[in-house]
């Protein structure tokens, strides 16, 4: 037991000291903000939006042939 707590004080130690002398931290709360999905996706406007132009060139779908008449 003391032998496993000793390995994860000194594997937690480790990884500190390697993620503080690196160039680039681990997580940021700029890499959510910097990420192009995360800001397209999140644009409920520009969403509606796209929806429009999509439905202008493929049209609106049509009722399934399963489901009509009913109701």
């Amino acid at each position: 037991m003391k032998r496993y707590i000793k390995w994860l004080i000194l594997s937690g130690a480790l990884f500190l000291g390697i993620s503080a002398l690196s160039d680039k931290p681990l997580a940021t709360a700029d890499c959510a903000s910097e990420n192009q999905c995360v800001k397209c996706h999140t644009n409920v406007k520009g969403l509606i939006r796209l929806g429009w132009e999509i439905e202008k060139i493929k049209g609106k779908p049509t009722a399934s042939q399963e489901i009509a008449g009913e109701g």
